[in-house]
């Protein structure tokens, strides 16, 4: 598909860049290699120059297309990784562990805290 990309990229960007211009399906598919010169590679191809944001189609009405190229198709080229071994170590960390007896006190005085809460709110209620 990048080649297809890549040629009829070139075709478009030829004819000049930045204005809509009319092309017909026979122009299109010159640029595609001749065993894959059909409507449904040309569709995909110009699916994938639009989305790339290489060209936009305004419309495509029967064999006419009204085309837009902002710029040359650029085949995306991987890099490989370096295939160096290395030999570090990894370290795992690990978050500090809580003592059971915290969340037992920290229980505690939440009930406490409550308690007092609610005997202070019955003693404004009676007085009041």
């Amino acid at each position: 598909m990048e080649e297809i990309c890549t040629n009829l990229s070139a075709q478009l960007c030829d004819a000049g860049t930045g204005g809509y211009k009319i092309y017909y399906e026979e122009e299109l598919l010159d640029a595609l290699p001749e065993d894959m010169r059909n409507r449904e590679t040309l569709e995909a191809a110009l699916k994938n120059l639009t989305g790339g944001g290489y060209i936009d189609v305004k419309y495509a009405r029967g064999s006419t297309f009204c085309i837009c190229s902002f710029k040359k198709y650029e085949p995306v080229v991987k890099e490989q990784p370096e295939t160096e071994e290395t030999t570090d170590t990894v370290e795992v960390l690990s978050a500090p562990s809580i003592p059971k007896k915290f969340y037992a006190i920290s229980a505690l005085c939440a009930f406490a805290g409550g308690a007092v809460g609610g005997c202070v709110a019955a003693v404004l209620g009676a007085v009041l």
